[in-house]
């Protein structure tokens, strides 16, 4: 992403400099300079900042990280910070995920260097512990991010998969309805008789959340891979804006079928609640169970004071796009999921 400064036409000459040198990342110093950044970006590109300081803190600082490694800083012509790249796994995304933050004045030269650190650090990991011969390194961005989706298409980054952020208020019109289940201010959610869904309780409750997110995933979420319950519980936890008593699960006649997991990860930002991961077990969709947790999603953020909820959905998820629109979600950004195969670096050639 990229900005126009003030006053200023954003052309090619103001967007190409020399190549800079990158600073390694020490949370207790640079977790405010990135936020900053972050916030830029979202400024630019969306018209609001989603970005709080605390999903900044908690990516850098996520199980298995290492800032000094894994994420840098692009100074300025003025030594002032103008990107930051970060690059890691998480538990249950298959591949390498880069995030970037490009702020106003970043220029081409600024938005190669990360991504050519993302592409190092990524390839410096092959043949490692788990002997891989190549990796999947992937980015996501929004429509907006002018800046970062040239660089990334400039350096192999294709395949996108488009998603779409979708919105709903839970303050306004809909508080003075009331749908087929009964529940005040959400029509469209159905009646499933046998359903009951019900906040996680116990480490027993986070083990069947767990084993539905990856059943609910396995068959057709794309970027997805089945995880250990003990990796996917430190990523779980450590989720900034996390709360257990926001997720739940979902059974139908006594059997658990599907969850939900919503986070305060855009509360600071934005006042809303974020559903992270809504799934139904493949054997029981097509009965309305993902409307019924959905429903009760809605109704708990609202209970809780929330002004609204967002959640980003697969553009091809034709059936779970029809459902939010029902229940008077509106899509408000799109996105795109880019991707290249990462393969060791070439031997060099030997002189005659």
């Amino acid at each position: 992403m990229t900005a126009a400064v003030p006053g200023r036409p954003l052309d090619t000459a103001s967007r190409v400099r020399r190549a800079p040198e990158l600073r390694p990342v020490d949370p207790s110093v640079h977790t405010d300079t990135v936020w900053e950044l972050a916030r830029a970006r979202d400024l630019a590109a969306l018209g609001r900042v989603e970005t709080t300081r605390a999903w900044i803190e908690g990516r850098l600082t996520a199980p298995g990280a290492d800032p000094a490694r894994d994420a840098r800083l692009c100074p300025g012509p003025g030594g002032e910070a103008v990107g930051a790249a970060w690059v890691g796994r998480t538990s249950g995304v298959a591949g390498w995920v880069v995030e970037l933050a490009l702020g106003p004045r970043a220029a081409q030269a600024d938005a190669t260097a990360l991504l050519e650190f993302a592409v190092a650090r990524c390839r410096a990991s092959l043949g490692g512990d788990d002997g891989a011969e190549r990796a999947t390194l992937s980015c996501f961005t929004s429509a907006g991010e002018d800046l970062a989706r040239t660089t990334l298409r400039d350096h192999g980054f294709g395949l996108p998969r488009a998603y779409h952020r979708m919105a709903v208020a839970l303050d306004g019109p809909l508080a003075d309805r009331t749908g087929a289940s009964g529940v005040p201010g959400f029509p469209g959610v159905p009646v499933v008789p046998g359903a009951v869904v019900r906040p996680l309780r116990d480490e027993a409750d986070l083990r069947a959340f767990h084993h539905a997110k990856n059943q609910a995933y396995a068959a057709d979420e794309a970027g997805k891979e089945e995880d250990s319950f003990d990796s996917w519980a430190r990523w779980y936890r450590s989720d900034p804006g996390v709360d257990p008593s926001q997720c739940a699960l979902l059974e139908l006649d006594g059997r658990v079928v599907g969850f939900v997991n919503v986070t305060d990860r855009m509360l600071e930002s934005r006042g809303v609640a974020y559903v992270r991961q809504l799934g139904i077990d493949p054997s029981a969709r097509g009965r309305g169970l993902g409307g019924v947790l959905l429903g009760w999603a809605m109704g708990e953020a609202r209970r809780r004071g929330r002004a609204g909820m967002v959640l980003t959905v697969d553009e091809e998820n034709v059936r779970a796009r029809a459902l939010y629109r029902r229940l008077g979600w509106r899509v408000e950004s799109r996105w795109d999921d880019v991707r290249r195969t990462v393969a060791p670096a070439a031997p060099a050639a030997r002189r005659p």
